[in-house]
């Protein structure tokens, strides 16, 4: 076959033909690629958010908890029903509902400057405000004057005082004594005051504290360094409000039986113990316990647990599952549950049972830690799936006063006894009536 020769200038057109032919495909495939890292990235970046935002889990009373049937109830007719079990429920031979001691109201972040909060606790509703200069005080909601509600359009003012919303007294948050008039010229009465209670403000959380017998704080809430200085950052919470005495909470950490049987079960089976097999005594995802509670001999209103647990698979531990927890019990309502992942990293959940009525408490987790923001996450919603299960108890069933116990029940009768210190004789105690024996108040009432 004969050869055709291009000329010099034949030839350079078909190599520049060629280069322009080979950097369109080269254009054409690098738009190709971008067009599809762009398209895993609208897929994926949903996702990552989802897995680092910090959690923020809230259950109300309802929410969960109860049985309504099959089928299940809805609407009102569930509201009904947990208002028939609410009345039916047979209740024991409770201990007071109001135990001594300092209780978390609100977390920093929820209270803005200037911002009045309103709160339910011991059964009454105060005003948490927050002052201009940032300072926190708590104060009886209603006005003297006429019973205006200062959550329902109060004012602060003049840097730590609230202006009633109805004709505009104003009252000092500091001291509760009334500051000024708008109308009057003359003097200010005397008993033109509302009622101070105790707060402080430690580790992103406020406390109040509350003593039956008037007596002022016995201990001091600590402080957490690594929270303090930022080492340890917010990886998120839950809330749950949870139908029962408030004991009840706490003295799971001395219910050591317990968590074999209704905790043994991995959290992938959900929270509901009516759905959850707990007859099944080898599920495939298994967690394993080994735990131990015990009073402080140095400080009588602290306890501590100790847990050590680790994820199995059929039997075969999951890797980087194991954990070590000491939950160091301060007072009645706080437990400082401090976490150790081993090279993942450590850090605190702040767990906070809060009386607002005889019967409700308000549970909260928050956490502060160095782990990766994905892992904090996944050990909060499993955290959060077994308590759950635990609400489903408790918001069932009736204390009992004189239980009966065998050998590997746990030192729940140690517990009680040493729970025991934070009730007095003047303590509030639920009558058959549903009413109370004696109002909550500030030890600055008395």
């Amino acid at each position: 076959m004969k050869r055709v020769l291009l000329s010099p200038s034949q030839a350079m057109e078909n190599s520049a033909i060629f280069l322009l032919q080979s950097l369109a495909a080269i254009h054409l495939t690098m738009t190709l690629f971008m067009y599809l890292v762009a398209l895993v990235l609208i897929l994926i970046y949903p996702l990552y958010l989802y897995i680092t935002k910090p959690l923020n889990r809230i259950k109300r009373h309802g929410d969960l908890g109860y049985h309504f049937g099959t089928p299940e109830l809805a609407d009102k007719y569930r509201d009904k029903q947990i208002e028939r079990l609410k009345r039916i429920r047979m209740k024991g031979d409770l201990p007071p509902v109001y135990p001594n001691g300092w209780y978390c109201i609100a977390e920093s972040p929820q209270l803005a400057h200037k911002q009045i909060m309103p709160i339910v606790v011991f059964g009454e509703q105060l005003s948490l405000i927050r002052s201009e200069d940032g300072s926190v005080h708590l104060i009886d909601s209603y006005c003297p004057h006429l019973g205006a509600n200062f959550n329902v359009g109060g004012r602060v003012v003049d840097n730590n005082c609230v202006q009633c919303p109805f004709h505009g007294w104003v009252f000092s948050a500091e001291s509760g004594s009334c500051t000024r008039i708008p109308y009057n010229d003359g003097t200010i009465p005397e008993q033109a005051r509302v009622t101070v209670w105790p707060v402080v403000e430690r580790n992103q959380h406020i406390y109040v504290w509350f003593d039956a017998d008037g007596s002022a704080p016995e201990w001091e809430i600590p402080s957490i360094d690594d929270i303090q200085n930022g080492q340890w950052t917010y990886k998120g919470r839950t809330e749950h409000e949870v139908a029962c005495h408030v004991q009840e909470i706490p003295e799971n950490g001395a219910d050591i039986a317990h968590l074999g049987f209704l905790h043994l079960a991995g959290a992938p089976v959900g929270n509901d113990i009516i759905r959850i097999d707990l007859s099944d005594r080898a599920p495939s995802i298994a967690h394993k316990w080994n735990g131990n509670w015990s009073a402080s001999n140095t400080e009588k209103h602290v306890s501590k647990m100790h847990l050590e647990q680790v994820l199995k698979f059929h039997g075969f531990d999951i890797p980087l599952s194991a954990s070590k927890l000491d939950a160091i019990q301060i007072g009645p309502g706080i437990v400082h549950m401090h976490l150790d992942f081993g090279t993942l990293g450590k850090g605190i959940v702040l767990h906070h049972v809060t009386p607002e009525e005889p019967l409700m408490q308000r549970a909260r987790f928050v956490m502060y830690s160095n782990l990766p923001r994905w892992f904090a996450k996944f050990f909060l919603l499993a955290e959060a799936n077994q308590f759950e299960r635990d609400v489903y108890v408790w918001s069932n069933k009736r204390y009992v006063k004189n239980p009966l116990l065998v050998k590997n029940d746990g030192p729940i009768g140690k517990h009680r006894r040493w729970y025991s210190q934070f009730y007095s004789d003047n303590s509030p105690r639920l009558l058959p009536d549903g009413t109370l024996s004696n109002r909550a108040k500030s030890v600055l009432e008395w």
